[in-house]
């Protein structure tokens, strides 16, 4: 969650930076800046994916590959009042 935060704060000041460069008025690129921080770094991380080959269709790979996947069954829950 850090991380995340972390960049959508610094693709908000990008954002900033950028339409304060083109001579937006502060309050203005302040509010913009903010609302586009996170669809704009929804489309970047979605063609870095893309770029990385990191389509996973349900098969195990990565840090998956080679763990049990486990059924949950009554005699592993703890059983709540």
């Amino acid at each position: 969650m850090k991380h995340h935060l972390k960049h959508m704060a610094i693709g908000a000041v990008v954002i900033l930076a950028v339409l304060l460069a083109f001579g937006v008025d502060l309050g203005q690129a302040l509010q913009y800046a903010i609302l586009l921080a996170c669809p704009l770094g929804m489309v970047a991380m979605m063609f870095f994916m893309n770029r990385q080959g990191g389509h996973n269709h349900g098969g195990a790979t990565g840090q998956d590959a080679g763990h049990e996947h486990v059924t949950p069954t009554r005699e592993n829950h703890e059983r709540i009042p």
